[in-house]
């Protein structure tokens, strides 16, 4: 079963705008253009799981606080859940958890993350940390700050391995090994709105074994349909994706992946990858475990910059010494397959290379400026980016 029924594949939410009616990734963006201030993704907490907009001209900046009811924090009692809203951040909440800034160099992305080794591995959602070029991570509980590195992933599952550098001795998030029943009571707790603190919000179980499609913030994220998804009616943001999914004991049952609203009405959703099947991908990713879809190191990449047109993925520059510049493609060039896939968009281009490995060796199919069809042999670079 797909839920939503809505059939387009899910975007995660641009800067200042919403999707009703749809799946998104809690991801928080900010983005900088030619200089222009940059603007934070918002949706305010508030007391009910409605999720809320404002236009870019009331948007607070990064650094404004919640307006509405904010949680109490350091305190030493879980609080209780027998309602839907916000609720205290205790000190087992925030234990182990981290927030995530990752940035491209021209944009900022904001998440949660949770670490699940006392060395400073912290697991997180892959769309959190995809194409960024750099990492860092701030502990929750501790305020501290600490640079990190992109171990492995598995984008089918949404999950990332991260490692956090110049540190030991953290302290983990424990997990529940107990099954996940409808009508038990959660907390979701995360970076919301990338405001850099924690925020917690009660609710309950309303389904298991859901499948969701959805689609990164950037325009050349390709889709993924993830299944096998906790749901619940839990207040989630963007900047909450890759936290904790936390039972009534503060225990974690899942990691906050995606959320969806219907216009008008406050029947929100968040929805969680299994605790378990996230830890799946980690112990593969330790293991050197490369079979199926999990990744270990960097991605490959082609060397260019392109976009897409109605003629398909078109490009703008090749850079010099590139992978794209040795197999003889250049700028105005139109990308038409890779391998054995057929490119029409720069998201099914980015599946595409999502498929290899840097140092693969590939059929590129092209069509020049001029219109003559093209192919040739590409060996993959390695990609800067994550």
């Amino acid at each position: 079963m797909t839920y939503p029924t809505t059939p387009p594949p899910q975007r995660r939410l641009p800067v200042a705008s919403l999707v009703v009616g749809v799946t998104v990734a809690l991801l928080a963006n900010a983005f900088t253009l030619s200089g222009v201030a940059s603007l934070r993704e918002s949706w305010r907490p508030t007391p009910s799981p409605t999720v809320t907009t404002r236009s870019p001209s009331t948007l607070p900046s990064p650094s404004a606080r919640p307006t509405t009811a904010s949680p109490t924090r350091r305190a030493s009692t879980p609080a209780a859940l027998a309602t839907n809203g916000p609720v205290r951040v205790t000190d087992d909440l925030e234990r182990g958890v981290v927030l995530i800034e990752a940035s491209t160099g021209q944009s900022i992305s904001s998440g949660t993350g949770m670490i699940v080794g006392a060395d400073g591995r912290v697991l997180t959602n892959y769309h959190v940390v995809r194409s960024t070029s750099s990492i860092e991570v701030i502990v929750a509980a501790t305020e501290r700050r600490y640079s990190a590195r992109l171990i492995g992933r598995d984008a089918t599952e949404d999950v990332a391995l991260l490692q956090i550098e110049g540190g030991t001795g953290f302290e983990t998030i424990t997990r529940d090994p107990d099954p996940v029943r409808i009508g038990d009571r959660v907390v979701v707790a995360g970076n919301a709105g990338g405001q850099g603190y924690l925020t917690a919000f009660s609710g309950g179980i309303v389904g298991t074994q859901r499948s969701v499609r959805v689609r990164g913030a950037a325009p050349d994220d390709p889709e993924e349909t993830l299944s096998g998804l906790i749901e619940t009616d839990a207040h989630a943001e963007p900047g909450d994706s890759g936290g904790p999914l936390f039972d009534a004991q503060a225990e974690v049952i899942g990691m906050t992946t995606a959320g969806s609203s219907t216009s008008g009405r406050s029947d929100a959703t968040a929805f969680a990858v299994p605790i378990g099947t996230a830890l799946a991908v980690v112990e593969r990713v330790l293991a050197g475990d490369e079979s199926g879809t999990v990744v270990i190191g960097p991605k490959p990449s082609l060397g260019i910059t392109a976009q897409n047109s109605s003629a398909g993925v078109r490009v703008q520059t090749v850079v010099p010494g590139s992978a794209a510049e040795r197999a003889g493609l250049e700028p105005g060039d139109v990308i038409t397959g890779l391998g054995r896939f057929e490119v029409a968009s720069l998201s099914e281009l980015a599946a595409a290379i999502d498929s290899f490995e840097p140092g693969d060796t590939t059929e590129l199919r092209w069509a020049t400026a001029d219109g003559d069809e093209r192919s040739g042999s590409i060996t993959l670079d390695e990609s800067r980016y994550n």
